[in-house]
């Protein structure tokens, strides 16, 4: 690893950002479909830079910071990705100038603006591999991780993979995931049934308030569960995106 790959990792650990992964540019768009390439966001850009979270590391820095910085980020809409935001910039920002670099910071939260595919990011780094829950999974972490932001950068660095060729779900004799879904919106072989997800949690008085019982049932990475109070925050944020999108095709 790069000294300034190191450095850039070194710098973020503290605040929970602990999974670190690089792709070049021709390797993501290799994967990626075409509306999701970012060559011209940075077209100087030769490596992505891929920054993660696994476990509950990342829970903890946001609580540290509610704590120290009370009511900094507790009454915006979306309090994660504006820690996101300011703790990534203001860290990475120094050490990036610092080497007279051109780059430009990329967040799944933006999306619409900027359409990146960060799945295929997680796999075009070897930071995940696929899951038939819909989301990616870490050998270490399973499926108890997700990716926070992206660097596009003009020059070349390499991470060493975590997860190259790791495919999970196609050869797991348990999969207790399925059997742990009440809507059995979860198959080995179509894996995520979105529609099937959808209305159950807006049709029903559901049990999946608090948390997702496919996801939490994964034999992968179960120590490394997030807490209780960081996965009802997750259930209460994806419950209004599917309640903007899709309650009035379900009540119609």
């Amino acid at each position: 690893m790069s000294d300034l790959l190191q450095h850039l990792t070194d710098a973020v650990a503290p605040y929970g950002f602990n999974l670190i992964g690089t792709t070049t540019i021709a390797t993501y768009e290799a994967l990626a479909p075409p509306q999701y390439y970012v060559t011209s966001l940075l077209p100087e850009a030769k490596t992505i830079i891929v920054i993660g979270n696994g476990g509950g590391d990342f829970w903890h820095g946001f609580r540290t910071h509610c704590t120290t910085h009370p009511g900094d980020l507790t009454q915006r809409e979306h309090p994660l990705d504006e820690y996101t935001v300011k703790v990534l910039e203001a860290t990475l920002t120094p050490i990036l100038q610092a080497t007279e670099a051109k780059y430009r910071y990329l967040y799944p939260f933006r999306f619409w603006s900027e359409p990146v595919s960060f799945m295929h990011l997680a796999r075009a780094a070897a930071l995940a591999g696929p899951s038939i829950l819909g989301v990616v999974i870490h050998p270490h972490y399973g499926p108890w991780m997700a990716l926070r932001a992206a660097i596009l950068i003009d020059q070349e660095l390499a991470a060493p993979p975590q997860a190259l060729g790791f495919n999970p779900c196609s050869t797991c004799k348990e999969r207790t995931c399925i059997a742990a879904c009440p809507a059995q919106a979860i198959s080995g072989e179509k894996g995520w049934d979105i529609p099937a997800c959808v209305q159950h949690r807006l049709r029903v008085t559901t049990n999946c308030t608090d948390l997702c019982h496919a996801r939490y049932d994964c034999v992968y990475g179960r120590e490394h569960r997030y807490p209780l109070d960081e996965l009802q925050y997750h259930q209460r944020q994806s419950f209004a995106e599917m309640r903007k999108y899709f309650e009035p095709q379900v009540c119609g």
